[in-house]
């Protein structure tokens, strides 16, 4: 199904399918499913952090990409926040990059295995 028909259907996006999120009495939002959402959104922040923006909830809708410089654009989707923050950040997000990783790895206090 298209991003676009997805809309108007109701039907959540792929990447909430996991979750709570794709069971039809709590996609109005109820604690379980808020509670999964704002963990995921801590855990993009977590990454966007190195790329100098973040990102916030909007009304359960959509997400708030912002920079530090105060750009900012309104996404729908998870996957659609890296193109976004490529865009305000001027910079490739590429999840393999050993400085990001690195800087992971720093945040989080995990050495890699050998």
């Amino acid at each position: 199904m298209c991003a676009f028909c997805a809309v108007f259907s109701g039907i959540p996006h792929w990447t909430e399918t996991g979750t709570n999120a794709g069971e039809s009495e709590r996609v109005s939002g109820g604690r379980d499913w808020r509670l999964q959402r704002n963990g995921r959104v801590a855990l993009v922040n977590k990454i966007l952090e190195f790329y100098g923006c973040k990102v916030a909830d909007w009304m359960t809708e959509n997400y708030v990409v912002n920079s530090l410089r105060g750009r900012s654009e309104i996404v729908n989707y998870l996957p659609q926040i890296w193109t976004t923050v490529e865009n305000i950040a001027q910079k490739p997000t590429d999840p393999l990059d050993p400085e990001l990783l690195d800087f992971l790895r720093a945040k989080i206090s995990v050495q890699p295995t050998p």
